[in-house]
């Protein structure tokens, strides 16, 4: 029988008590412990891409649609949108001005605001632009109106972009030293007028038109410069990318039915306006018409400069008509030297005659979007206007229909 050996319990060692003190000890330690892997699990990553702020889900059905292609990014800062943890995000400014010259001065970020340096851009010479001549039909009927709306006496079709989804057609008007085209657009959803950035990203700069050909676009304009700025609320394709008011500017939105509304900049939450169902949002201004009445002189959200009679530039602005229905106006000037180290401006508008020029169109609501030097309309592969840079100026975002 196996015997099992007799233990002793009065000499059994008891096991080490921990002291008052280690214990204190080990449970700070354990503290510290516990906060630092917090602060690690919530600090946010600059170097992942957060997802956009949208709105939550409904049991609505909604249209699916493909992914816009994009470029890699090779300059700026890379998108990060809003996130709702409360992390507002921070944007750069740059010394270079948007293209107008409209007398606007740049805002600056809060003090509060941590500024991040964008890499230097140097913009390449300008190349030989390519144009599409007003009146040429580019193998399609030479239109006498386009969406219902007759063509005037001094008004030339120049081409149209069309798919199951929208149309788009573009007129050409000149009378002397003015010429401007008219992009009369229908569309069968909101949810299909895009907007994109240059190279995914907020603070980058290209070319429209090399934007408008990384999305696969058959139609596109500049956008409002949004990347120049610190302020501005800044939803694109129905996410939030900047939620940061200013009283200093117009705010023009397209809601989820696609009706363009336009407010100060101050008037409500980027975060309300997404819930609510806004898709887009440009902060350049001015309001141009607002109930069908274009706005005067006096009306105008802008500095006293911008309002002058002389002030006379390229532009780029988009009004709407009635439901899904848009017109956007590319006008051209050109500049030429003035012999004093200055130049003169040969046609373009001034806000007044921008302005008028929608209201006679029969547009409900009008916004100024970013100009001068930006101003280009790029259709079927061609930039079809003629940029006052005898070339194409950087811009950070675009407006296009695909």
């Amino acid at each position: 029988m196996k015997k099992y050996k007799k233990i002793d319990k009065n000499k059994q060692k008891s096991a080490p008590k921990l002291s008052k003190f280690g214990f204190r000890v080990m449970a700070v330690l354990t503290g510290v412990l516990i906060i630092a892997v917090g602060i690690l699990c919530t600090s946010p990553s600059k170097a992942a891409d957060d997802a956009p702020y949208f709105p939550p889900e409904t049991d609505e059905e909604t249209e699916t649609e493909p992914a816009a292609e994009t470029e890699p990014q090779t300059e700026g800062e890379t998108l990060a949108p809003i996130d709702t943890g409360g992390v507002t995000f921070i944007e750069t400014e740059t010394d270079d001005a948007p293209g107008t010259d409209t007398g606007k001065e740049s805002d600056t970020a809060d003090d509060t605001t941590e500024a991040v340096t964008d890499p230097p851009v140097t913009e390449p010479p300008a190349t030989e632009t390519q144009k599409i001549e007003p009146g040429e039909p580019e193998g399609k009927q030479d239109y006498r109106e386009y969406n219902g709306r007759e063509y005037a006496d001094n008004e030339t079709f120049v081409g149209e972009y069309k798919t199951d989804r929208v149309s788009v057609g573009v007129s050409n008007v000149r009378d002397g030293d003015l010429s401007y085209y008219i992009c009369d657009i229908k569309l069968r959803s909101a949810k299909d007028f895009h907007t994109a950035f240059a190279n995914n990203s907020i603070t980058g700069r290209a070319y429209t038109s090399k934007i408008a050909s990384s999305v696969g676009a058959g139609f596109a304009v500049n956008g409002d410069f949004c990347g120049y700025r610190s302020t501005g609320i800044i939803i694109r394709e129905g996410g939030l990318y900047r939620d940061k008011r200013s009283d200093n500017w117009d705010l023009c939105y397209m809601n989820k039915y696609g009706d363009l509304i336009v407010c100060k900049n101050d008037k409500e939450s980027g975060k309300a306006l997404v819930d609510g169902g806004a898709r887009q949002s440009w902060c350049f201004g001015p309001t141009l018409v607002e109930n069908y009445k274009a706005k005067k002189n006096s009306e105008f959200n802008t500095p006293d400069l911008s309002r002058k009679d002389w002030a006379r530039e390229p532009r780029t602005a988009i009004g709407q008509i009635d439901e899904l229905h848009y017109i956007i106006l590319v006008v051209d000037a050109k500049r030429v030297s003035n012999g004093l180290g200055g130049w003169n401006t040969v046609g373009g508008m001034n806000f007044d005659e921008l302005a008028a020029t929608f209201e006679s169109l029969g547009c409900k609501t009008a916004y100024n979007l970013d100009g001068g030097g930006s101003t280009t309309m790029y259709l079927n592969g061609k930039v079809a206007n003629e940029p006052c840079m005898d070339g194409e100026r950087l811009v950070s975002d675009i407006i296009y229909l695909k």
